[in-house]
């Protein structure tokens, strides 16, 4: 199989075992005989694992047009995928028993979660995954980062499926340095939000330390932001100031969409 495979980052972060693990584990035990749509598609392994996995349909939606053209080809002889060019923030998304998303920056809320949310609320689809979140605002101090190379990264941890993905596009198993091993020492944490994700949409949280970092959760079982060893999302990144400044940027337009419904 020789497809185009397009050269983003969306790749280099499935790398992230910590991360990319948990959603395999929820997909393997839960899309089977059911209608899944995959919300942000990009590569499209998760669209891949749940044909696996034994979902009978899967909407594969994707708005960036080069991805959707490479996920179009992909899956243009398999009966159970349809892919959608749409804007999973403003469209109508297609009706679904599972709807997995990863739409978290190094801020939870930056990369239109916010905006997802509120769709999926208009539309009354409740059911996606990961279904609940945890902001925990803390103090860090000697804070060391280092960029994983080819020869520094550890393949231990990662699932068989997904280096099968890898040989099956022609895809360079290559973290390209967007993967980062950390040392840090963190005090005075405290948690400023723990529920459901649609709560999110209250912006009621009131992070207090440097740095904020969250954990997403599959129902009970989470994936950490801040995890040491071969992460997707800087540390130094994740600092407070965004959960400080967005909330107030997604509130004024959230309230201009609904005046002009």
């Amino acid at each position: 199989m020789n497809d185009f495979v397009p050269n983003m980052y969306v790749w280099e972060m499935l790398l992230d075992s910590n991360r990319t693990n948990a959603y395999i584990k929820y997909i393997k035990e839960n899309v089977k005989d059911k209608v899944v749509v995959d919300c942000g598609a990009g590569s499209g392994f998760f669209t891949w694992l749940s044909i696996l996995y034994g979902a009978t349909k899967i909407y594969s939606c994707e708005l960036n047009y080069q991805s959707y053209n490479f996920l179009r080809n992909k899956y243009r002889t398999t009966d159970q995928v349809e892919v959608l060019n749409i804007d999973i923030f403003n469209d109508e998304l297609p009706k679904g028993d599972i709807y997995i998303h990863e739409l978290f920056g190094h801020c939870a809320l930056t990369e239109g979660l916010l905006f997802f949310l509120d769709n999926c609320q208009k539309q009354q689809i409740h059911n996606i995954f990961p279904n609940n979140l945890k902001l925990i605002s803390c103090k860090m101090q000697h804070l060391q980062q280092k960029p994983v190379t080819l020869e520094d990264f550890d393949d231990s941890k990662m699932d068989k499926h997904l280096i099968d993905y890898f040989k099956l596009n022609n895809k360079k198993i290559d973290p390209n340095r967007y993967l980062y091993n950390t040392n840090y020492t963190i005090s005075d944490k405290e948690t400023i939000f723990d529920s459901n994700i649609f709560d999110l949409l209250d912006l009621k949280f009131e992070p207090t330390g440097t740095h904020t970092y969250f954990e997403a959760g599959f129902n009970d079982e989470y994936y950490s932001s801040f995890v040491k060893k071969q992460n997707s999302w800087e540390i130094e990144k994740q600092v407070t100031h965004p959960y400080l400044a967005y909330p107030a940027y997604a509130e004024s337009v959230l309230n201009r969409k609904l005046k002009t419904l």
